[in-house]
């Protein structure tokens, strides 16, 4: 999730001329008097340097002579989309130095534009406490722009910056877009995924390369009676935030803005429903150290699910939007890499099940129902010898249902009683067991994108619920740290079924939890849903609620992380009260 997005935020030429009297410009853009293009001094030297060394160099007197950055400062910088790569050799010398947050805002003239047209509900609120916070902070400001272009400031040539531009936003043939476009039309997700209420805001987190669907979307969802819609693109490789995790101070990744806060209180007071287009690179934070990962993690866990537990939760979906990043490992057996995406924008569309989501949740919700019928006491995972057809040893555990737990599928229901789907594709059907009834060991059958690092060959024995045995082939240090990280990572909130998916069909590891966990079998260390557990969803207060689910002994926790255990040679039994058994997954179909 990006917990910081990147909007233009209006600040009063007063303010700003307060913050950095060595700027002047108008009321949306502060522009940098003393960096001309033309008195950036470039050394013999530097005649034959690398893009980067040129744009290192404007830096320096960026920060030297220009912001006069002092260590523990804040740094706010406006800029264009295709500034990014300028952005991030910015931040990271920013960050060497003693920075204590670069904060990037990246303008959006096409969604303000459709914003003005259509909307008239009011703006979101934390944009003007964002400003506020970083002015109190005494902030640095900079904006770059066609006045202040960060390339000429840099000597590139043009044809240095057309390539270093082209690194950005890869040009995607207008036969693959339309096809990216048809995975997840607009019409169903806003009406069969988030059903999208009147005037109701949305918030989107989305990668750069759908900017074009992202707009579509955004239009469309004006035109149908959407409140405000707040945008967030990641930028490729996630360069700012790549900076900070490496470069800043620990206090820094441990310091929560306030306006993070302001964010998500904002968004439950207002009922805001949250979009979520995913097709990150899945290993791209592989070159940063994961204990500073976790760290910053940890330090803004602590701070939202407080707030995300203080209210009701609206509408959420995160949706498989796959990209030219996320295509280089899950699709290598094609090189070309539009053709991957091609290919990969053709799964999706079957993956999403793009016209048949609502057959597919009818489906889905038969099985639930059965479950719920045995009321099992146990579910029973063990894997088999794909040869013998016997037991292996690898997987034998037994995840202890408390008699309150339901079994649910698909659809969700908010507390107003408007029905959504949270994850698409969704393939499962899933429940909460009792934190303190999990035995015996499990292995993992896919990879566990975590944090940007790809987590592989986890075994795990619990007993009586907790994890007292953890390894794994690749980032054992990772895993460890994660699930020690927050109280109750160590135990169950998740067990879930899946079956004959059209995931698992492709043959392909997507390196994706989104997807990996729809094509198989899954369970999830960390907290539980109180929508599975009989009778939470009638306390309407939420401290109440949750001492219900504690009573429950129903997992409490600030993450919550699946991985895979299903496949073709794993069987999965229900067991009931008398001990009866009932086959519910064998051969990778659902047996019930």
């Amino acid at each position: 999730m990006n917990i910081n997005p990147v909007n233009i935020v209006n600040t009063a030429k007063t303010a700003m001329n307060k913050i950095a009297p060595n700027f002047k410009g108008n009321e949306n853009a502060v522009n940098n008097k003393g960096l001309k293009a033309d008195t950036v001094q470039i050394s013999k030297s530097s005649a034959n340097a690398t893009p980067e060394t040129k744009m290192l160099s404007a830096v320096n007197k960026i920060l030297d002579e220009d912001l006069k950055l002092e260590k523990g400062q804040s740094i706010v910088v406006k800029a264009d989309k295709t500034h990014v790569p300028f952005l991030k050799v910015f931040a990271e010398e920013a960050y060497k130095r003693g920075a204590k947050d670069v904060h990037v805002e990246i303008a959006q003239p096409e969604i303000d534009a459709l914003q003005k047209k259509y909307c008239k509900e009011p703006d979101f609120a934390y944009k003007k406490k964002r400003a506020e916070y970083y002015e109190k902070q005494g902030a640095k400001t900079i904006t770059f722009d066609a006045n202040n272009d960060p390339y000429k400031l840099s000597k590139l040539s043009a044809q240095e910056t057309e390539e270093v531009k082209k690194t950005v936003k890869p040009e995607i043939p207008e036969h693959v877009q339309k096809k990216l476009s048809d995975a997840f039309n607009e019409k169903e997700v806003f009406h069969t995924l988030l059903n999208v209420q009147k005037g109701q805001p949305i918030s989107i987190s989305a990668e750069r390369e759908h900017e074009k669907n992202v707009l579509k979307f955004v239009e469309y969802a004006y035109k149908n009676g959407s409140g405000p819609i707040d945008v967030s693109f990641n930028e490729p490789g996630d360069p700012v935030g790549k900076a900070k995790l490496k470069y800043a101070s620990e206090e820094s990744l441990k310091d929560v803005p306030s306006y993070v806060a302001d964010t998500w209180r904002e968004r439950i007071d207002r009922k805001t429903a949250r979009l979520f287009l995913e097709g990150k690179d899945p290993e791209g934070m592989a070159d940063v150290d994961p204990k500073r990962i976790v760290m910053q993690t940890k330090a803004v866990q602590e701070v939202v699910k407080p707030i995300r537990k203080s209210g009701p939760e609206s509408q959420w979906n995160i949706i498989y939007a796959p990209t030219t990043m996320s295509v280089k490992k899950t699709y290598a057996d094609i090189p070309d890499t539009m053709k991957a995406l091609e290919k990969a924008a053709d799964d999706a569309k079957n993956i999403n099940r793009v016209g048949g989501l609502d057959a597919h949740a009818a489906k889905l919700e038969s099985v639930a129902d059965k479950m719920n019928k045995y009321q099992f006491k146990e579910i029973h995972f063990y894997s088999i010898d794909p040869e013998t057809k016997k037991p292996d040893g690898k997987t034998d555990l037994h995840v202890g249902m408390h008699e309150k737990s339901r079994f649910r599928a698909a659809a969700k229901e908010t507390d107003d009683g408007v029905r959504y789907m949270a994850n698409t594709p969704t393939e499962e059907v899933f429940s909460s067991p009792d934190k303190t009834k999990t035995n015996g060991w499990v292995s993992t059958t896919l990879p566990l994108c975590l944090n940007g690092n790809l987590v592989e060959g986890i075994r795990m024995r619990f007993e009586n619920g907790k994890a007292v045995e953890v390894y794994a082939d690749k980032n054992q240090e990772l895993w460890r740290e994660h699930i020690n990280s927050a109280k109750g990572g160590d135990m169950l909130g998740e067990v879930a079924l899946v079956a004959d998916s059209p995931i698992f069909k492709t043959g392909r590891v997507f390196n994706n939890t989104l997807l990996d966990e729809n094509a198989a079998c899954h369970i999830a260390v960390g907290a539980g849903f109180d929508d599975c557990l009989d009778g939470a969803q009638d306390i309407k207060d939420y401290k109440e609620r949750q001492k219900y689910m504690d009573k429950n002994n129903i997992n409490d926790s600030n993450i919550h992380t699946d991985f895979m255990i299903g496949g073709p040679n794993v069987v999965v039994e229900g067991i009931t009260a008398d001990g009866k058994k009932v086959t519910l997954i064998q051969d990778n179909k659902f047996q019930i």
